[in-house]
């Protein structure tokens, strides 16, 4: 059973860590890549779930369950924000869906290397994409410049 679960958590994961930068090349072309987004969504939750389940039945694995969680609420409360025009959500959703991308990366790296530097590296190196991103929401969602008189 454990072993099943690890495949499902692996092929999950490896799906989310292609459908993220699909995501994101979509949204940059002006597309609303809906699909996409909630395929993100669906493989991040069975992310999450797969982690939860491995972490519950391997006592070694139990650091995962808190990643697990936080990966999930990354990842909902993104969609979530831009979806119900929360204030301020142009700053909040590229954290959190970046987050939960750097997530991914971080739970791979660490699982291949085990190296510590890999719960830093991907978060330290995810920040340009999100700066760039913050920049071009707030650049889309700006009110227009006032025409001189």
């Amino acid at each position: 059973m454990r072993d099943v679960v690890l495949v499902l958590h692996v092929v999950l994961g490896s799906g989310g860590l292609l459908i993220g930068p699909a995501w994101a090349a979509a949204r940059l072309r002006g597309h609303p890549a809906t699909g996409l987004a909630v395929a993100y969504q669906v493989v991040v939750a069975g992310v999450a779930v797969s982690a939860g389940v491995l972490a519950v039945t391997d006592p070694q694995l139990g650091w995962l369950l808190p990643v697990a969680v936080a990966t999930e609420a990354l990842v909902v409360t993104g969609a979530l924000a831009r979806r119900r025009g929360w204030p301020g959500w142009r700053s909040w959703q590229p954290h959190l869906l970046g987050g939960s991308y750097i997530a991914l990366v971080t739970g791979v790296l660490i699982a291949e290397t085990g190296n510590p530097v890999f719960w830093l590296l991907p978060a330290l190196v995810g920040q340009l994409p999100i700066a760039v991103a913050k920049r071009r929401l707030h650049a889309v969602g700006a009110p227009p410049a006032p025409v001189p008189a």
